[in-house]
């Protein structure tokens, strides 16, 4: 019966170990439960072995130094069975340190992630409102430059209608003198 209840805490405790064993997390250093387990299936043969002997005078019964042999096999089992618990809850503490520490990470990854799309969507918007800005003044000087080329043309315009009407001016005071000068070659001058 106790071989029994060994043997299903044993299945047990093995079930327990794999179950805390997650794929994803790596170990980093190896698990002594499994060299515990080794132990402990030692001492169980160890019991068996002390269970089976029968060194009694009075027959096929077991003698003193035998059962207490069997009973020094099973405080055994169940130092080992305790080693084994401790073991299996330092690697479920040291796994939960892991898998803590990888979330805080993860968390810690996720906020510069976030705090660097900010960051990156602020640059963003500004340097959209730089463009808006610089191809707004550039529309304004564009204005500027075609209202400067139309004041331009104007008083080229403008000049050169004084242009024609100087040399218009010019021609005609070139014709009066030309006339006058005619004239007076024709009068004789009276002396």
């Amino acid at each position: 019966m106790k071989q029994r209840l060994l043997s299903g805490f044993f299945l047990l405790i093995t079930f327990f170990a794999a179950a805390q064993t997650p794929e994803s997390v790596p170990v980093t250093e190896p698990s002594p439960v499994a060299r515990l387990i080794q132990e402990r299936e030692l001492l169980v043969r160890q019991y068996e072995a002390a269970n089976a002997r029968r060194n009694s005078l009075f027959g096929n019964q077991p003698s003193k130094k035998d059962l207490q042999e069997v009973v020094d096999a099973l405080k055994g089992i169940i130092r080992k069975d305790t080693e084994i618990v401790q073991a299996v809850k330092n690697d479920a503490l040291r796994r939960t340190a892991t898998v803590v520490a990888e979330k805080q990470q993860a968390q810690q990854q996720i906020t510069v992630a976030q705090t660097d799309q900010s960051s990156t969507q602020q640059r963003f918007y500004d340097l959209e409102n730089q463009i808006q800005n610089l191809e707004m003044r550039d529309k304004q000087r564009e204005k500027k430059l075609l209202d400067a080329q139309a004041a331009a043309k104007e008083a080229e315009a403008d000049r050169t209608s004084r242009e024609m009407l100087a040399v218009g001016l010019a021609l005609l005071s070139a014709g009066l003198l030309f006339y006058i000068f005619r004239l007076r070659q024709r009068i004789p001058a009276r002396r």
